[in-house]
């Protein structure tokens, strides 16, 4: 049925507004008028998509912002707040534009008659599925507030290691760039201009020179082809990670990499367990629990592994079993697995591996940014010093010819 968007006045004389499904505008009209109220407009809904960048140009919805939202109305309903007013307080109290539209629409469709799970659904690209089936549960077995919050606990965690990536890289990535920057200044202006003054002045150019001259010609040749095969090269690979199997075999590839491979294994091993943990705590079925863990990776490869864990435990294998048919899980996760399926606390054994592994993350990019700064330092002084000793070569028989 279409949904229609109302303006109402309550018997106080307060404005109220909200949507509501019917067959027409008049259906929605009476149903209104028969619960009491004063309608002053009644229109088809415009549909609200849930976008991560707000309507207007407002501010797009942080993992931040979510965290705290989830944590408010955890916080709230536990306190014996009604979920409506709960929703309204929240949309009162964010601070993102985009963010309180969007807890005005949850409430709209809550008071219209909708669980809050089906209401999020609206906004699929700001609420994930994940999410969404975790309070689902929660709505059903009573402790909504419970699991908000751990839906809180996970969207922060999650942020937290992307923190980490980030930070980790950023050195790496600056130095990086300085390092081509300084690369194409001295190929496309500084060494064409010295090398006319050496062929001026007579001097024979060294092999290092001929070099780093012919280098320069050829890219200042080909600048144009250059940028076109650079430019295609970015765009096949954005659309063939779009290719299920083409994705497969580049994570593959990346796991396979010696350092970063165990970096990456050690995030997505943090990550499936404290979602698993989360889960199973606010009572998710074992096995909805890993179908939905295998899609928090954007790993496909993981995702294929993961799949096989599902299928696997849905054959009636215990999970510990099917963690050692894979690559992926270390024998310590494996082990605390086992244990906390033969004593019946698996989500608090992988708890246990979750904060194990995050502070093993964050040791392992320590040390990964130690190495790699030094690296691209030493890398960068090796091109520059290749350039320079090709600048300072002919100078120097310049100035024995002089002499």
């Amino acid at each position: 049925m279409p949904t229609f968007a109302y303006q109402v006045r309550d018997q106080e004389g307060k404005k109220r507004t909200g949507k509501l499904e019917g067959v027409s505008e008049k259906a929605v009209a009476d149903r209104l008028m028969s619960e009491g109220y004063l309608v002053t407009s009644v229109r088809p809904a415009v549909a609200f998509k849930g976008i991560g960048r707000a309507e207007f140009f407002g501010k797009r919805i942080s993992i931040a912002d979510l965290s705290m939202f989830y944590f408010q109305l955890g916080n709230m309903l536990d306190a014996g707040v009604a979920l409506l007013s709960a929703l309204r307080t929240a949309a009162d109290q964010a601070d993102n534009r985009s963010l309180r539209r969007t807890s005005r629409d949850l409430a709209n469709r809550v008071e219209g008659g909708e669980s809050l799970s089906d209401a999020l659904g609206a906004h699929p690209k700001i609420f994930t599925a994940v999410y969404r089936t975790m309070i689902q549960v929660g709505e059903t077995s009573g402790n909504l507030g419970e699991v908000l919050r751990y839906v809180a606990e996970l969207s922060e965690r999650r942020e937290e290691l992307s923190h980490q990536v980030r930070s980790a890289l950023a050195y790496p990535v600056v130095l990086m760039f300085a390092s081509i920057g300084v690369l194409i200044f001295m190929i496309v202006w500084l060494i064409p201009a010295l090398t006319t003054v050496f062929a001026k002045a007579g001097v024979p150019l060294p092999l290092p020179t001929r070099m780093a001259f012919g280098l320069s010609l050829w890219v200042k040749s080909n600048w144009a082809l250059l940028l076109i095969a650079l430019a295609a090269a970015a765009t096949g690979l954005r659309f063939g990670l779009r290719i299920t199997a083409c994705k497969y075999q580049w994570d593959r590839f990346w796991l396979s990499v010696p350092v970063i491979g165990i970096l990456v294994k050690r995030v997505e091993v943090s990550r499936w367990s404290r979602s698993v943990a989360l889960m199973l705590s606010s009572g998710v079925p074992i096995l909805k629990t890993l179908e939905l863990a295998r899609h928090l990776t954007r790993n496909e490869w993981l995702r294929a592994s993961l799949a096989n864990v599902y299928r696997f435990v849905q054959e009636g294998e215990a999970l510990a079993e099917t963690l050692t048919k894979g690559a992926v899980f270390p024998p310590d996760v494996v082990q605390l697995v086992a244990t906390g399926e033969q004593s019946g606390q698996l989500d608090q054994m992988l708890f246990k591996a979750a904060n194990f592994y995050d502070k093993l993350v964050e040791r392992s990019f320590k040390r990964f940014t130690s190495v790699l700064e030094p690296f691209f330092i030493l890398l960068m002084g090796v091109i520059v010093g290749f350039i320079m000793v090709s600048v300072l070569l002919p100078i120097f028989d310049m100035l024995k010819f002089f002499g």
